[in-house]
């Protein structure tokens, strides 16, 4: 069984108001890229300057040396004396706090 195609109840559908819709949301897309070019310069920016202040920490630690000689002679100095005492409470505690930072 075939149903016959009508016009009957059928309005024209107006686009024009959909194309303007679409036409500014385009326009609103271009303007949010340049937007973001904008904002990709200026993080750019921000990265050269973080990129010199790393390079001027990065020389300050290498000035530092890797251990504190002084306090190492003088741990030594206090072992070779027998003046050196460990508290095995403080020690276990440390050890704890390690572990626990490490897990």
């Amino acid at each position: 069984m075939t149903d016959k195609i009508s016009t009957q109840g059928t309005r024209s559908l107006d686009i024009t108001q959909t194309r303007a819709r679409a036409t500014d949301a385009t326009q609103r897309g271009k303007k949010s890229e340049s937007a973001q070019q904008t904002d990709a310069a200026r993080d750019d920016v921000k990265l050269t300057n973080t990129a010199t202040n790393l390079k001027r920490i990065e020389a300050r630690l290498a000035e530092i040396p890797d251990v504190d000689q002084s306090r190492v002679d003088e741990v030594r100095q206090r072992l070779e004396s027998d003046s050196y005492e460990i508290d095995p409470e403080q020690l276990a505690q440390k050890m704890l706090r390690l572990d626990q930072d490490l897990s």
